[in-house]
């Protein structure tokens, strides 16, 4: 066996499974159609609703990945306003390390050197 007909098999094998595949598309295009004609009725009633529902689902995961992304975002950043700059936090700050940072910053301290000193940045 030579190399050219090890070659020819495998295209011989492809057409076979593309042909069967297309045959398999066009069959199922032809019961869609007979359905389509079959349910007329039913359809213009159901797809509307389906499409509402379909809606709905869609905006509400984009709203919770949306969510999800602005809390990821709140706890494992801190944006510093003079600097216009996010700093990558090793964890997020408690309560009481937000009233000390709130604090050091009002005596004109700079962000990152306080996140340094506290050993919160990343």
């Amino acid at each position: 066996m030579n190399e050219r007909t090890v070659i020819d098999a495998k295209e011989l094998e492809r057409a076979r499974k593309r042909a069967k595949r297309r045959e398999w598309i066009q069959q199922k295009k032809v019961e869609a159609y007979n359905f389509y004609q079959n349910n007329k009725t039913e359809l213009m009633i159901f797809v509307p609703a389906a499409a509402g529902v379909v809606t709905a689902g869609v905006k509400a995961v984009g709203k919770h990945n949306l969510q999800h992304r602005e809390k990821y975002l709140k706890e494992n950043y801190c944006y510093d306003r003079s600097l216009g700059h996010y700093w990558q936090l090793r964890r997020k700050p408690s309560n009481s390390e937000w009233v000390e940072i709130d604090r050091r910053k009002r005596n004109g301290e700079r962000l990152a050197d306080i996140l340094d000193e506290m050993r919160l940045l990343k």
